[in-house]
């Protein structure tokens, strides 16, 4: 069930604990003997597209709850993402540009200068979620009965990923190291446009202490 989209006010409400993902698990599928390249031209984000992604989200920060609408326009080959978030009445509430180095703040509404960092969390949550780190050929694969486990160390920093389902998609992604510490899971998958796309995702980030999580309305191409 997707959340009530409330207005802003009413959405600045304290936060319980996390809970569980309010996905359905994925179905187990057997693997096959593959390789890391052929897992990662596999994904649904290999190669060049642009899409349009509508979402609806939950942003659970700093003590608050936060509804939104977001449309994302995500171009898979250049890895990069512009994102504008809105509240059930249409009104903008911040207008991001990630890359998979930085970000730049187009827009924040002022009334959530009270929760310094927003822009941030939003930006780090859209990289981590869509564009880096994404699984490579050149890491380690395990393959179990069930699971694809690829992964890699960078600097001190352990990242790794586990694929799986009927697609062989990306279930999971978590990174840790000396300054970092959260994961994505992905949950859901259903063809649109001919691909595999999760209908649902949650962030956390355990470092932060902030969780997001991800209902997919829509998804069209951009490029045509």
């Amino acid at each position: 069930m997707r959340p009530a989209l409330l207005c802003l006010l009413a959405a600045l409400l304290p936060a319980t604990a996390c809970t569980t993902a309010p996905f359905r698990p994925t179905e187990p599928t057997r693997t096959r003997p593959t390789t890391a390249a052929a897992l990662v031209a596999n994904l649904w984000t290999a190669g060049n597209g642009t899409f349009l992604i509508r979402q609806s989200g939950l942003l659970e920060f700093q003590g608050a709850r936060m509804p939104m609408v977001g449309i994302l326009k995500l171009d898979t080959g250049n890895k990069t993402a512009r994102l504008v978030g809105m509240d059930d009445m249409g009104v903008k509430l911040f207008d991001l540009s990630v890359d998979r180095r930085s970000s730049r703040t187009h827009f924040t509404l002022p009334a959530l200068d009270r929760y310094p960092g927003l822009a941030g969390a939003v930006s780090d949550s859209v990289r981590r979620i869509f564009l880096e780190p994404e699984p490579a050929e050149g890491d380690a694969l395990a393959i179990d009965s069930h699971q694809y486990r690829l992964s890699r160390d960078r600097y001190g920093t352990s990242i790794r990923f586990l694929l799986g389902g009927q697609d062989a998609q990306l279930q999971k992604k978590s990174c840790s190291g000396p300054n970092e510490r959260w994961e994505v899971r992905y949950h859901e998958y259903r063809r649109r446009l001919g691909l595999p796309v999760p209908d649902g995702i949650v962030l956390d980030d355990h470092r932060a202490g902030y969780r997001l999580t991800l209902w997919t309305e829509s998804v069209e191409r951009a490029d045509e």
